[in-house]
Order: C-alpha cells, then structure tokens, then sequence
C-alpha cells in the first residue's frame, strides 16, 4: 500500500496551529511503517497455529495463531470452539466506505471491493454466543466448505450525539475479526493466486521392474517388462504434475522460453520413448524417466519449498487468510512466505533455477553414441539425484554438468561432478573425476556400469572381469541367458570348466581300450599266417579289422569334454563293433564240436574285446556327466536364477559387495553338432561288414539272437516315438479344460482379503504349472550373445547356495583319542 505519504512527515513546533490532515499524516506514516516492517522483513500468510479440528461433527475449533495479511496487517486470535452460525451480510462500510475526506486511508478500502462476492456469507458462532439468530450446527456441515478469518475494516463516525455535545468526538477505525465459512467455489479470487491443491505437490513414484513377480523366460521378457513403464496414464500424470509445480514456481524463477518445454512434457516424453522403445537401450529409457522424477521429487523436496519475496502484492490476500479445511481433499490453506532478498535467499533461488533448468535438460537430452564399458562410482538409496553421478546417456554433457548438482555450481565446484564422460575437454582438470577408480571409493555404496548394452556378452564378460580385478573392486558379475530350456537338450559341449573325477575314469577307460586293441591288433600281427591257414579269419578279413581297431583310437578323443558331444554317435559305432566281433566269435565256434589251440586264443582275445563293450565305461561316464551337466546349465537360464535368487533390481549398474547380472540370449546352446563325414562312414562300413557276414540258413534269426542277448543295453536313449494327432489334440483340450476349471475354482475360494497383485500372482503360478507343452516363444528378432540388459542382486550370488553357516549352541566336547598314535609306528 502506499501511505498518505511516505517521503516526509509534519514536525510539530510550538504555537503551530494543527489540523486533522496534520495529526492523520503522522499515524498514516507511523501504521504505514509498521505494516511494512511486517511484510518485508517477516513475511506473509499464516504464521504459526490456526489449525482446524471437530471435536464433534457438529462442533468446530480454531487453535490460537498469527497470520499477517499481504497488506501487513496482524490477525491474532485465541482458541475458539464454534458450535453455532448465522447468516450475516458484510456491510457496506467495509465493501464501499465514504472516505472522500479521509483519503490516506484509500490504499487500504481500495481492497474492500475483493469480497464484494462474498458479501452474503456464513459466519461461525462461539458456543457463549448471545446472538437471538444463532443456529445451531448441523452434522456434515463443514463438507466442501472452507474456514477464512476476514479481518474487517471499518470507518465509524461517532458523532451521533442527540442530547449531548460531541464537539470532542470524531471518527475511529475499527477491526474485527470474523470467522467464515465460505464454498469452496467461492475461494477463486481468495485463494493465494499461485497456490495449488497440496496433493499435486506430492513426489512422483514409478514402478519396480517385475513387480509383481513375472517369468521372465525370453529376452524378449525381459526388454518387455522395461516397457511397462511407458503407460499413458503414468506420463500423462508425470507430465501434469511436471506442469503445475512450473506453474507455481514460475513467478519466482522468471519466465523464460526454455522453460516452455514443462507445460507439455508428455509430448517430448512420448517422442523419445516412441524412437526408441524397440532398441536394445530401451533399459535406459527406463532409467532416463526413473532420473526425470528424481529430478521432480528433489524439486518438490527443496529445502525452501516457498521461497523468499522481496516485492509483495498486496492484492493476493489484503485482509483475510483462509484456514482450510481437513476434511476437504483440496485444502487451499493459505501458505507463509517469507519475506526478504538476502545473498543467502538470492542463492537459494538460484539453487531452484538450476534445479529447474536441469528439468529441462534431462527431458531433451537422451542420447546414446558410445558403447565404450565405464564403471563410474556413484550412490543410491534415498539419495537426491545431484548427488549422484551423471549417467552415459544424455548430450550436452557440459551444460547438463552446470545444472546437475546445484549447491556444487553455485560454490563453482561443478568440476567434482563424476560422470561418464569425465575425460571429455573443459569438463574437469582434477585427476579423481577423471579417474575415479584410482582414488578413495569409500564415500560411494555403488558403481554405475555403462557402454555394454548391445555387445558380445563374452566379450563384456571379460572387459568388466579385467576391470573390475585391476582397480579390485567388490562386487561380481555373472552372466544368463534368457531362453526357454524347458523341452529342450542343452548341448553338452557348451559346458566351461572342469569335470572332476570324470576326466580320470575317461582317460583310464580310453587307456584300457587302447592297452587291449593294441594287444589284439599285435597278436592277430603274430599269427597272422596259422590263422589264415586254418581258415579261421581271411587276409581280407584281418585287415579290416586291424583297421577298424584302429578307427576306434580315433574316435576317443583327447579329453572327455571333446568326447562327450560326440558320444551319442561314438555309441553306435561301439555298438555295431560290439556286434561285429559277437558275430566273429560265433562263426569260429559254428557247427564245431572242438576248435584248435589257436582258435581258443583268438576267440579270447575277441572275449577281451567284447568285455569292452559289456562294461561300457563310456555310456556310465556319459550319463554321469550328463546329469552332473543337467543341473549345470539350469543355473546358466535367468528363469532358473530367479527362482532361487529373490530381489533383483535395475539400477544401471551395482552396489558394493552385489552381484552384476548380464542379461544375454544364445539359442544356439540347443544347436546338435552335425556327425563329421568320417564318423558317418566309419559307422557305415561296420554296419556294412555285418550285414555281408553269412551264418547260412536261418541267417537273420541267428544274428536277432546274438544281438538280443548280448548287446549293449545301458544305455537310455529314447526312441522318437510317432503318436496319433488327434489323440494329441484331444489331450491338449482335455489339458485345457481341467486347467480352466481349476483356475475358476481357486479364484472363487480364495481369500478376498487377499490384494489383487497376489491373486494375479498365485493364478498365473497355477496356470504355468499346468501347461501342456513349453511355450512356443520366437528369439529371432533377438540378437544373439549380446547383452540385452542388466540387472543386479545386492548380494554375492553363490550357486551353491549360502556359504556360511553360524551355529549356535554348546560348545562341542573334545573327542576321545584312539588307540592310534604316531608311536605304533616306532613298535
């Protein structure tokens, strides 16, 4: 307001003559600077108290308070309880005063006209009321109603004398304080202009990645998932509350063009999400948003939520405050503004620009150009976004570095902002942002891992590993591939590492095979001559099978893990050499009553042979290995890994002492190797040499019978077995049905109390168990053995499981000694 004059005031001197003007020029000028001390150096709005309660749903209490007008006025009132109200109208002395002789006080009656609106209204009653008009309040009174203190003015004339004299009397300037109850609908031009409804100004939250628990079998699954994210409703609501806090903020940190781009965020968002989504960043698009609300929330979280004003408009609420209501939703209770433009207020206006501006950057500036693999230290945890570091994927690295951590620009210690692209000119000169991982990691719980998404994940594997060992960082990295296994063989030679005691029963089995052909093969070498002259064997005959004892050699290879993907073909050769030498022993003992001393000894050394063959030391090892290799390459699949291990996240990287979790597809771990050429022919020839041996009459029989009775049987390989269509069909409908059925009766007999998330979740554990076949997925579009994405466990993944076992209890008693000691060896 402006006084009658606030540049001079009289200087009384004696035997001055004094007029009214005199006398009200030096109480305007003294009021006047009262109310400006108020509201430039305290503040506005309500001070402290005011609080509303209902004591009883047809009772009303105002706690003691202070509030100050924008006018500068002072509101103070004690503790009041209303039971009853009336209707009153506001007079016209305050609404439309005379002052046409009293024009200092026009900058203050100049406001009167605000409430003309509200001029018929409701007043509230204290309980003591002696009004003859009080109506006692009803039940649901107070709903969508608001309680306002109008502190009314007005201008009383108290010369109405009639039978004295009132030459002594003149004019007064009354206040009273009035509680309102006004509709809400009313408040439009009450209400603090800039104010909004509190809920919007409530922090933004985005939902967990696979939450509630979802399998995850594919990595088409898993980049899936991140998309959920992108729900319309979700960003058309970030985008609004984006909006409003602009709009309520904007008068404070100037208007300006750039800042335009908050009003219809959700435009902005949708275009970069839309461009991108069907890549492999689409993990980042998860993080950019994730980043977006920290960046809202810090802005809602800003220490000084209603900053300092140095010029207030005495328009926004001259003469009243309005104390809300607790039982409205929205309650436009009005706020407390402190006053005033110190170096330390100008600061922390700056702080919230900057908070906004980097509002700005992060909605424009998503980019990915760089696939070179970073870990760059950094926090988390309910930690502002400033004070953790710069990921890899925006632009405007160096803009974006001036904004990121407000409190740091302003102190001009921007360059100690640790970020991706710290190597990058002008952005740092200090040794420890631009190689962080050589100095002191104390002060940070986590590790940002970037420039991987998209490449060999072997490759990645080993860059991190070699990483992470030379600046001995504490976490560990794994690998998974994200491929349905279920119905699917798992081909054994993708096996990495050691098998053990596998290995030495193979080596000592092959050893044998090679002790036993080398001995035969030398011996048949010896007698080669009586034994073609006693017609037991042809020359023909002998070489062939001096060679194909030979082959046998070949086929075992150097080490069981070069054996073990061949075994299923090196099996049939076994067999039909098996075979092959049953039917040589039978033909040396056909239709002969007694045979020679020689054929004694060769029919021994094919037995030697043949026990081979009957303890099969191959197939024990294969199967060994093979169900050793079963439970091997579950672990390998992430819908395994999940099972077992609970509270995976995605952060962009890892905290200390976690578990980093490379996310891969490599359906080529089904792929069967083709037979090589050789094996096939090897394995033709043998069975080709059977079929040409004759047995004479009855041929086909003798040969079923041999093989029947003395072939390999240890092995467990199954037959492809043809099966009827329909029957197949029928099944399945049959499947499908009782698993419907099933479904319908767990839902109707489950417990409502149960929330909806884990209904759905039980639901979809019974459908899956109860699936006919595995789920026909397409991995094509998938790019194979590259990261796809990562995730991480804020523990040291053990496939063994837990590690440490703490035992409590008693402390165990010594055991007894033996009756062994180092002694008996001295007796």
């Amino acid at each position: 307001m402006k006084a009658y004059t606030t540049t001079k005031y009289p200087i009384f001197e004696a035997d001055q003559v004094l007029s009214q003007k005199h006398l009200n020029t030096i109480v305007s000028y003294l009021e006047e600077q009262d109310r400006i001390t108020r509201k430039g150096l305290i503040g506005i709005g309500i001070v402290c108290g005011f609080d509303i309660t209902f004591p009883q749903p047809n009772q009303i209490k105002i706690s003691c308070g202070t509030a100050v007008t924008s006018l500068g006025f002072q509101i103070e009132m004690g503790e009041k309880i209303f039971s009853f109200y009336h209707n009153v109208e506001l007079s016209n002395t305050f609404l439309a005063p005379d002052t046409k002789n009293e024009a200092f006080l026009d900058p203050i009656f100049i406001h009167s006209k605000k409430y003309a609106p509200i001029k018929k209204t409701v007043e509230l009653l204290e309980s003591n009321t002696t009004e003859p008009d009080k109506i006692a309040i009803p039940n649901n009174f107070f709903d969508n109603k608001m309680v306002l203190l109008l502190l009314e003015t007005a201008l009383i004339d108290e010369k109405n004398c009639v039978s004295t004299n009132c030459d002594d009397k003149g004019k007064r300037f009354e206040f009273n304080i009035r509680p309102l109850l006004i509709n809400q609908t009313e408040l439009n031009n009450l209400k603090f202009p800039s104010f909004q409804d509190p809920e919007t100004f409530h922090s933004l939250f985005l939902p967990r990645y696979g939450v509630p628990f979802t399998k995850l079998l594919t990595g088409q699954n898993v980049l899936d998932s991140f998309k959920k994210i992108f729900d319309d409703a979700l960003l058309t609501n970030m985008s609004q509350q984006i909006g409003v806090v602009y709009n309520y903020y904007k008068g404070i940190i100037d208007k300006d063009s750039q800042f335009s781009l908050l009003l219809q965020a959700k435009q902005k968002l949708l275009s970069v999400i839309n461009n991108n989504k069907e890549s492999l960043n689409v993990q980042y698009l998860w993080d950019w948003l994730y980043d977006i609300v920290y960046a809202f929330n810090e802005i809602i979280d800003f220490k000084n939520q209603n900053p300092t004003l140095c010029c207030v408009d005495e328009n926004v609420f001259p003469l009243h405050v309005i104390l809300g209501n607790p039982k409205v939703i929205t309650d436009f209770r009005t706020p407390f503004l402190k006053t005033g433009n110190s170096d330390a207020e100008k600061i922390e206006i700056q702080k919230l620009r900057l908070l906004f501006e980097r509002l700005v950057l992060l909605i424009n500036s998503w980019s990915i150009d760089d696939d070179t693999i970073k870990i760059t230290p950094s926090v988390y945890g309910a930690i502002p976004l400033s004070n953790k570091s710069i990921p890899f994927y925006y632009e405007n690295i160096l803009e974006l570095n001036k904004k990121w951590n407000p409190e740091k620009t302003v102190q001009n210690r921007n360059n100690e902002i640790l970020s991706y692209y710290s190597y990058i000119a002008n952005y740092t000169t200090i040794p420890a942002v631009k190689e962080p991982l050589l100095y002191d990691v104390e002060p940070y719980n986590f590790f940002r891992i970037e420039g991987h998404i998209g490449q060999n994940y072997q490759t990645v594997l080993t860059q991190l590993t070699a990483i992470k060992d030379t600046y001995n960082l504490p976490f560990k990295v794994i690998a998974l591939n994200a491929v349905d296994f279920v119905g699917k063989e798992v081909d054994i030679s993708k096996h990495q590492g050691s098998w053990g005691d596998l290995e030495l029963d193979y080596d000592m089995a092959k050893k044998k095979v090679y002790n036993i052909t080398e001995f035969v093969i030398n011996w048949i070498n010896q007698n080669k001559a009586p034994i073609i002259s006693q017609n037991l064997l042809s020359a023909q005959t002998i070489t062939t099978l001096k060679t194909i004892l030979s082959q046998v050699k070949i086929l075992l290879k150097e080490d069981l893990q070069e054996f073990l993907p061949g075994y299923k073909n090196f099996y049939e050769i076994f067999k039909n050499l098996n075979i092959m030498f049953l039917f040589h022993r039978f033909c040396l003992t056909l239709n002969k009553e007694k045979i020679s001393a020689l054929a004694e000894d060769l029919v021994d050394h094919l037995d030697e042979i043949n026990e081979l063959f009957l303890e099969d030391p191959f197939t024990v090892i294969f199967e060994e290995a093979q169900s050793r290799w079963e439970n091997i390459y579950k672990e390998l699949f992430l819908s395994t890994f999940l099972q077992k291990n609970k509270g995976i996240e995605h952060k962009a990287g890892v905290p200390k002492g976690g578990t980093f979790v490379l996310i891969y597809t490599d359906s080529s771990i089904f792929t069967v190797k083709e037979v090589p050429f050789q094996e096939i022919e090897f394995l033709n020839t043998i069975k080709k040499y059977n079929d040409d041996i004759d047995f004479g009459e009855n041929n086909a029989q003798i040969k079923a019978d041999i093989i029947e009775g003395a072939v390999l049987k240890k092995s467990k390989f199954d037959p492809i077995l043809p099966y009827d269509d329909k029957a197949l069909k029928d099944c399945k409908e049959q499947t499908n049905i009782i698993k419907s059925n099933l479904i319908k009766m767990a839902d109707y007999n489950m417990d409502k109390k149960f929330p909806p998330y884990m209904i759905e979740f039980l639901k979809g554990n019974l459908e899956s168990l109860l699936q006919f076949e595995p789920i026909d997925t397409d991995e094509s579009a998938i790019p194979q053995k590259v990261v796809l994405a990562d995730f991480y466990l804020p523990y040291i993944y053990s496939p063994e499981g837990d590690t440490i076992n703490i035992i409590l209890g008693k402390e165990q008693p010594p055991k007894e000694p033996g009756d062994f000691n180092g002694e008996d060896f001295n007796t």
